[in-house]
């Protein structure tokens, strides 16, 4: 009768600490979609008005620039996928790799080559894991971004981006040199739409060449609250 006492106290000290770990995680991961939301509420309006512009620029200007150049025959694209560096965001990062997944499967029966450009130790992970080949991977900075983090990356991707400009107007075929970037005709960016505190949607653009799309970022796509 003793030791079915303590048996039945040990489990309901053992049912305790399990819902204060719960507890606890439930207020972590309320945090960080809080913190998220604020993030993305401040930055709606600038990222708004500076698509409006570039979409502008692109639209009535003449000037033929590569960043807004449609390839006649594009052959390869590099996929940008951005995913959380921890646990503890639901879906958050699931949700981006399954779309992904979609988009890759797209490009190849457009029968383009695909290149991996990866952000966020979640998604390293699982194309590591699946011994997929990554152009490029960072970490690290997906709870607080950072203006650098951001500009590492888009330099990463201009730079493959100009590279298959430049191979376009090259008779050449030689693979590129150890230290440059395979040239590729288009990017494509894979990431979380923030909606509101229950809805964070899986989103897909064409960053490159830019597609000039009336109404890009409207009201309706700004994060609401609650």
């Amino acid at each position: 009768m003793a030791a079915s006492l303590r048996e039945l106290r040990g489990k309901i000290r053992s049912t305790q600490a399990t819902k204060k770990i719960t507890r606890a995680m439930e207020l972590i991961a309320a945090s960080r979609i809080i913190k998220a939301q604020q993030q993305a509420q401040a930055a709606t309006p600038y990222a708004r008005e500076l698509t409006r512009a570039v979409s502008a620029v692109a639209t009535f200007s003449n000037v033929d620039h590569p960043l807004t150049t449609e390839k006649p025959d594009p052959q390869r694209a590099a996929v940008v996928v951005v995913t959380s560096d921890r646990g503890l965001a639901g879906s958050y990062s699931s949700s981006v790799l399954k779309e992904a997944q979609r988009l890759v499967e797209k490009l190849h029966n457009e029968s383009k080559e695909v290149d991996l450009y990866v952000s966020g130790r979640k998604g390293i992970g699982y194309y590591t894991f699946r011994e997929r080949e990554l152009a490029e991977s960072w970490s690290g900075s997906s709870d607080s971004p950072t203006y650098e983090a951001a500009h590492e990356i888009a330099d990463a991707i201009l730079e493959a981006f100009l590279a298959g400009e430049a191979a376009e107007h090259d008779d050449t075929e030689a693979e590129p040199p150890d230290n440059e970037r395979t040239p590729v005709d288009e990017v494509h960016v894979v990431f979380t739409r923030f909606r509101s505190m229950l809805v964070q949607e899986p989103d897909v653009i064409r960053l490159l060449p830019l597609e000039v799309v009336e109404g890009v970022l409207d009201e309706d796509d700004a994060p609401q609250e609650g």
